[in-house]
């Protein structure tokens, strides 16, 4: 008795209506668009952003913090809010160690902890790696894709490992490296890198930005992968210890 009620349920009618049900569910394959125009948007998304979550992580050679070529970069994670504040944990290696660093920017004052004591100090001015000014739109990012971006060529549509299922626009071309270089303090730049960018249709939001620096001498290339999540999420920034 069941199989006969399966059995006429399971008709082709049925199986049409489900494949059409399905057909409706599933996500329009994005069309490609001009690979300026995509950045053009990205960039106006980004202006437009209260906040959002962000991982910058190097690979390759050393990125040196200090002239003395002590402390290297390796990898930052942490918070931007419009328009000015930022906080971060940034992990710095050097002889013999692996130390993290927590470090919070609030206008034009830097606070960093001691990576030995983990107390909070003070920066000078214009002194440090400084994440909100990376991420600041009249100087950072959003300029640089506006103004520092040449050879830019469409790639195709791909997806990342940390989002499966969504195809993005896939983009290739070279940056200018000393806008970078500036904003790096060195680490970056000041050479034009190659650069890969991947961007979500539809809200054109930045999901990877990708920057490979040429080997110099006998080093090899240094790859930075930038990542931005959690766009317009707002966290509460304020000044250590309150």
């Amino acid at each position: 008795m069941l199989i006969n009620r399966i059995a006429a349920w399971w008709n082709p009618i049925t199986l049409v209506l489900l494949l059409t049900l399905i057909g409706a569910c599933a996500r329009p394959t994005p069309e490609p668009m001009d690979p300026e125009e995509i950045v053009f948007r990205s960039v106006d998304r980004m202006k437009s952003l209260s906040g959002f979550h962000f991982v910058i992580e190097r690979s390759g050679a050393l990125a040196f913090l200090n002239e003395e070529q002590s402390f290297a970069f390796r990898r930052a994670e942490g918070d931007f809010v419009a328009p000015d504040r930022a906080q971060a944990t940034i992990r710095v290696i050097g002889p013999g160690l692996v130390a993290e660093v927590q470090v919070i920017n609030i206008g034009e004052i830097q606070w960093e902890t001691n990576f030995l004591t983990g107390e909070w100090q003070e920066l000078p001015p214009d002194w440090g790696f400084n994440p909100a000014a990376l991420f600041d739109a009249e100087v950072g990012i959003q300029p640089i894709l506006e103004k520092d971006l040449s050879g830019l060529e469409w790639v195709g549509l791909e997806e990342l490992e940390e989002a499966p299922g969504e195809l993005l626009y896939a983009l290739a071309g070279e940056v200018d490296g000393e806008r970078l270089y500036q904003l790096s303090f060195g680490m970056m730049g000041p050479e034009k890198m190659a650069i890969h960018l991947w961007i979500a249709p539809e809200t054109f939001e930045l999901y990877r930005m990708l920057i490979t620096e040429a080997p110099h001498g006998e080093d090899e290339s240094t790859i930075w992968q930038v990542d931005f999540w959690n766009y317009d999420q707002v966290v509460d920034i304020t000044p250590p210890g309150r």
